[in-house]
């Protein structure tokens, strides 16, 4: 039900998208293992590659959003009403180089103070403090999926639209997490649609259908079929 948790800063991180690749897989298998790679998936739709890396600081924003259980809403049920733009995550200023090592390696917040403080020559009261410091610039990457991660249909759902922070509330009444990511001023949604395909195209259609609305614009559907991150 529950995957995660991670600790998550945006800090750095550039956003590289492929599409009509003839063989996104075997773009995958090559390109996973890069060094500076962060998160990639493939796909088949209008994407066949997404990916977070390294680099330069291209991602704006990106939660994973936390849902209302029971839910309030289901997805095709969203409404977009008043527009308004979502914060751009900050970089965490003030940071030194220990502050970004415990980072790197408490990742998953449960690893041992004394392990890592041990890794880092450093006391685990060290090590605690800084948790502690840095844990105030981070988001808490957590992913509650009720029927569990392999019993839903993922899609991407990417996608302009003026009414980011409305649709970020939106979202938060569903019964499931939904992954947002902001880019280039583009929203991708990665989500969690019920197994039923029937229904999943009804999902699909909803968004169709705020398009046609004008809430959102150049609307693109694709499948993810094969994930890696170093940090998972």
């Amino acid at each position: 039900m529950i995957v995660g948790p991670r600790i998550w800063c945006n800090s750095g991180l550039d956003v590289e998208i492929h599409r009509d690749l003839e063989d996104p897989l075997t773009f995958f298998d090559t390109n996973r293992k890069r060094a500076e790679i962060t998160y990639m998936t493939a796909a088949f739709g209008d994407l066949s590659v997404f990916c977070l890396k390294k680099g330069a600081s291209v991602l704006q924003y990106a939660e994973t959003i936390l849902p209302s259980y029971p839910a309030k809403k289901t997805l095709d049920q969203i409404t977009l009403e008043k527009k308004g733009k979502i914060i751009d995550d900050q970089y965490p200023h003030g940071w030194d180089k220990l502050d970004w090592d415990v980072y790197e390696l408490m990742k998953n917040p449960f690893k041992s103070f004394y392990k890592v403080g041990r890794a880092l020559n450093v006391s685990w009261q060290t090590v605690q403090d800084r948790f502690n410091k840095i844990i105030k610039n981070c988001k808490i990457w957590v992913l509650f999926l009720p029927k569990g991660y392999d019993n839903y249909h993922q899609a991407y759902l990417m996608f302009k639209t003026e009414y980011e922070t409305d649709l970020r509330k939106e979202l938060q009444k569903l019964d499931r997490t939904t992954v947002i990511y902001k880019f280039e001023d583009t929203i991708l949604l990665h989500v969690f649609l019920d197994e039923i395909l029937l229904k999943s195209h009804h999902y699909y259609r909803h968004f169709f259908e705020l398009k046609r609305e004008g809430t959102i614009h150049d609307l693109r559907v694709s499948v993810p079929i094969e994930w890696h991150s170093p940090y998972w």
